[in-house]
């Protein structure tokens, strides 16, 4: 038996469960706290929101997963917005061509797996919403997972906000399935999930017991080598003290703002993460806007792709049949006050594809 636990963007949206077996499914619904505690043993799937995962096939060596996860960091390096060390990369099962990559905030995982931790849930795969959903072959199926939309294609798997996922998508954009119709995509997905994001450094008694024992040797060795100023400990000890007690202030005043919070790792540092992301929301919705303003005045040419990164910039890719569609995108950019460079261009055939790097003035 398969048991999908869904996690939403919405972290006051309580989780929902879907058991399901061979495909069918056996119960949807809201998720009760403390019922985990009698469940049967099943397959526990976390599901997390998509919109956080950013999915790509990659052309990787067939070795080793940590060896093709390494590849794919290098070639992923300038795409990631943010810091290397802060990324964590996953790789689906190999086969003949492309292998399918996921890459996800470190921190945030580990947030999605607190969350699992205060529900009783100990997960044995964890899978974005997009990539939950089994692939269509020739049409795109969607599934709301609350306010946003997850849409799921032979080569495509996104998740965003209907608004946002309609410009990209224009014409393809599906129909968001039905509850009886989502439950049973679920339920088929649920046999085989595309990639389990539990790799590396978050694969259980895996790579992290290793470095874990590392980290220890590390400890162990520079309290030998300062031994000498152990004649300090004492004051140490009260600043710690002190510290300490100003951290567990702030983790309790952040539970009471936030009441979602209590049993998390870290309830001041994700208090302020988000209120870091609200920020970061308003910023990416108006340089978003103004972006599809100017694609949309600029004629024949079609954005495929939207990418949003912690620099404050946004890093498209556009279509178009003529260099001259370029020029009046860049022609229509300038007009509404936006940066635009050009990264890299590609022609096939009849079609151009230019990736794009967006800024608003500073």
């Amino acid at each position: 038996m398969n048991r999908l636990i869904i996690l939403f963007a919405d972290p006051d949206r309580p989780p929902e469960v879907l058991e399901s077996q061979d495909g069918e499914v056996l119960r949807y619904e809201v998720l009760r706290q403390g019922e985990a505690e009698a469940w049967a043993p099943a397959r526990t799937i976390l599901v997390v929101p998509g919109a956080d995962v950013a999915a790509r096939w990659l052309d990787l060596p067939a070795a080793s997963d940590a060896q093709a996860r390494s590849a794919a960091g290098f070639m992923l390096e300038e795409a990631l917005a943010a810091a290397p060390e802060r990324q964590h990369i996953a790789v689906g099962p190999r086969g003949d061509g492309p292998r399918l990559t996921a890459v996800v905030d470190a921190p945030r995982l580990q947030g999605w797996l607190d969350r699992a931790a205060a529900l009783g849930v100990t997960p044995d795969v964890v899978t974005p919403d997009h990539l939950i959903l089994p692939p269509a072959d020739d049409r795109l199926v969607g599934v709301r997972f609350g306010q946003l939309l997850s849409v799921r294609g032979h080569d495509l798997a996104l998740s965003g906000e209907p608004e946002l996922l309609a410009a990209v998508l224009g014409e393809r954009t599906p129909t968001p399935a039905n509850p009886l119709e989502s439950a049973a995509l679920l339920a088929r997905g649920a046999e085989a999930p595309a990639i389990n994001l539990l790799q590396g450094a978050f694969a259980p008694g895996g790579e992290r017991t290793e470095s874990g024992g590392w980290k220890r040797a590390i400890v162990l060795a520079a309290l030998l080598l300062i031994s000498p100023l152990l004649i300090a400990g004492a004051q140490i000890a009260r600043n710690t003290g002190a510290a300490l007690g100003l951290e567990d202030r702030a983790d309790r005043r952040a539970v009471a703002m936030v009441p979602s919070l209590r049993g998390t790792s870290d309830p001041a540092g994700q208090a302020l993460a988000r209120l870091e992301a609200r920020h970061a929301a308003d910023r990416f919705l108006d340089l978003t806007a103004a972006t599809f303003q100017v694609v949309q005045a600029s004629g024949p040419v079609r954005m495929e792709t939207l990418v949003y990164g912690e620099d404050g910039a946004l890093r498209i890719s556009v279509a178009y049949a003529n260099y001259s569609d370029l020029d009046t995108l860049k022609a229509a950019a300038a007009q509404a006050g936006l940066d635009l460079v050009e990264d890299s261009t590609v022609t096939e055939g009849g079609r151009i594809s230019t990736d794009l790097i967006v800024r608003s003035p500073r």
